[in-house]
């Protein structure tokens, strides 16, 4: 659910692993994000309406689904469409992003795996720094 920066990101990578990718977007606008070809050809399916509600999610297929994102920008949103994913229809494997760590305890205490964009993005560039030349020193004199 959610066609963004995050959501079209994501869905076009699993298309690519050969998934079949349904995608629930409300604005007609972050549709074009995701590949054009794609959905045309049908390899990706979209549904325009509202993720989080359980018509929306009846419509995608959400019966068949193995696995359920949601990818909004908005955590609440993000939390009641796996909370509904996860509670109402059964999908085993939930996923969201999450920014408020609250919310995010939350989630995990519901059995929905969450992921935090900022940590994962602070983290993958913190490792791109080279070390402070004192750590360095330290670590070679022992």
């Amino acid at each position: 659910m959610g066609a963004g920066n995050l959501g079209s990101s994501l869905a076009r990578k699993l298309s690519d692993m050969g998934h079949k990718i349904t995608v629930i977007e409300n604005n007609p606008r972050a549709m074009s994000r995701l590949p054009r070809g794609r959905v045309d050809s049908g390899a990706m399916t979209v549904v325009h309406r509202d993720g989080s509600t359980g018509a929306a999610m009846i419509e995608a297929g959400i019966a068949d689904a193995d696995v359920f994102i949601a990818a909004t920008g908005k955590d609440s949103l993000n939390g009641l469409a796996a909370q509904r994913a996860k509670t109402v229809f059964r999908v085993d494997r939930v996923m969201t992003a999450v920014k408020d760590e609250a919310a995010r305890s939350l989630y995990d205490s519901l059995g929905i795996i969450t992921i935090d964009k900022t940590a994962l993005a602070s983290d993958q560039l913190a490792e791109l720094m080279p070390r402070n030349q004192d750590e360095q020193e330290k670590q070679v004199g022992q």
